[in-house]
């Protein structure tokens, strides 16, 4: 089958691309990425595609890192393709992040091809691995004692990044190549002893293909069974995970300490795989011994914490819960989102909804203010409401307190962690602060006897608190 068949028979099965869809390929100029974006552009008119480059210079080979650069951006100018570029000192982030090179590319190219995808609305981001990828990466995460989601290797799909020649042998990608007469850069990095996928491709595989010459069919044929375990078990976890959630935001994730122990040991290594790897996208490189040390934790309820990737992720038992949560580089994006009044408010950056409706009083013995549902006198709040995060200078006069306190005096008597307190939703109207979510709601807006109409609020936060 000629491979341009072969692609669109790719395409179809599992169902990558649609027609009409905008695609994002990227792009480094090797052999692999050449034939993607090749292939791609064949396709342009009959699939009505709209496609589109990208290319990250990693500055790790100074001028033949920019002629890479320049050769990509002639190519795509020859194939009408527009083109994305970006140079990212990446030994330097290697350094400061305390990752391998390695890592750090991979985590730099990640992250620029999803800001990229996002600025021009891509439906999906096209990655040139091949079937030689997959076998490396599946023999490299057995060295590192990954679990079955290390050793069930790349998806073909996951979420809009999409692997369309994961079925093809990288001697057949070069064929291609040569066939169509595409010029492609050859990165002299790929043979550095230095870096542990290039032992793998050209030690360690020739040996084991004397020992079985099918070898490379083998290693393909255990990761595709351990791929429909693994989608198995990921599906059982979504059906479990409101037993183990205390709560969950975009950032970090609380597991019940008590809940883990009643589990056997696979569930238990599956929870906390489920969580980190739901918070970033490399978790499934996690290894056998952090999981371990997290398990020992939770069976002798001491103390303990590992710190992966990089120091990006960190995984902490304490006495009642096993905290996972990821440290970004760059402190919580400060928000404000106005309050619908009636109607209700996803507040995402909280991991919370919030409700709002008019309403009279409600009578005496329904009426259960806490601080997670308020009642406020409706003449005593503002035209419009927002919910933003805590600012410090941050004040007000918690109900039933004489004088104004600041929040961050509050917090501090309330015990908050630190890391929590740009988390917790702020209402406000433009007087000032109306009700701290989950913790205490301004006097002036209390209700009284004279009160006839209320703005009631509630939170309800995903996953559970």
């Amino acid at each position: 089958m000629e491979l341009l068949a072969l692609f669109e028979d790719t395409l179809r099965t599992h169902s990558l691309v649609e027609r009409g869809q905008r695609v994002l390929v990227a792009f480094s100029g090797g052999a692999d990425s050449t034939a993607l974006l090749h292939l791609f552009t064949r396709l342009r008119e009959s699939w009505s595609l709209e496609v589109i480059a990208a290319h990250l210079n990693h500055a790790l080979r100074g001028e033949q890192s920019d002629a890479d650069e320049a050769h990509c951006r002639q190519v795509c100018a020859g194939w009408r393709v527009p083109f994305f570029s970006r140079k990212v000192e990446v030994a330097q982030e290697a350094k400061q992040r305390r990752l391998s090179v390695e890592t750090a590319a991979r985590e730099v190219r990640y992250a620029f091809l999803q800001e990229v995808a996002d600025a021009i609305e891509a439906d999906v981001i096209a990655l040139g691995h091949t079937r030689d990828d997959q076998v490396e990466t599946v023999l490299l995460n057995l060295t590192r004692g990954s679990g079955t989601a290390g050793l069930a290797g790349m998806p073909v799909r996951r979420g809009r990044i999409i692997r369309p020649l994961l079925q093809m042998s990288r001697r057949q990608i070069v064929a291609y190549c040569a066939l169509h007469g595409l010029r492609f850069v050859e990165d002299v990095s790929n043979t550095d002893p230095r870096y542990s996928r290039n032992r793998i491709r050209h030690h360690v595989l020739p040996e084991l293909r004397r020992v079985n010459p099918r070898v490379d069919e083998a290693v393909e044929r255990l990761a595709n069974l351990l791929r429909d375990e693994e989608r198995w078990w990921q599906g059982y976890m979504q059906t479990l995970e409101p037993e183990f959630t205390l709560r969950r935001t975009e950032d970090e994730w609380y597991l019940s300490l008590e809940w883990l122990a009643r589990q056997p040991e696979a569930v238990q290594r599956r929870v906390i795989r489920y969580a980190v790897q739901n918070l970033h996208p490399e978790g499934r490189e996690l290894e056998f011994e952090q999981v371990e040390r997290l398990r020992e934790a939770i069976r002798t309820g001491r103390r303990a914490g590992v710190t992966l990737r990089g120091g990006q992720l960190h995984a902490a038992v304490t006495q009642r819960t096993l905290r996972v949560w990821l440290k970004r580089d760059v402190p919580p994006v400060a928000y404000e989102i106005v309050v619908q009044v009636p109607g209700e408010t996803p507040v995402l950056p909280a991991g919370i909804t919030l409700f709002a409706e008019h309403s009279a009083l409600p009578d005496a013995h329904a009426w259960r203010q806490d601080n997670w549902e308020v009642w406020c006198d409706a003449s005593q709040v503002g035209k419009q409401l927002v919910v933003r995060n805590w600012r410090r200078g941050d004040r007000l006069q918690p109900l039933g307190l004489s004088g104004h306190r600041k929040l961050s005096d509050i917090f501090v008597d309330r015990k908050v962690p630190a890391h929590l307190r740009r988390r917790i939703p702020v209402v406000c109207d433009e007087e000032g602060i109306v009700w701290v979510v989950g913790l205490c709601l301004a006097h002036r807006v209390r209700c009284t006897s004279d009160t006839k109409q209320t703005v009631h609020l509630w939170a309800q936060p995903r996953g559970g608190w």
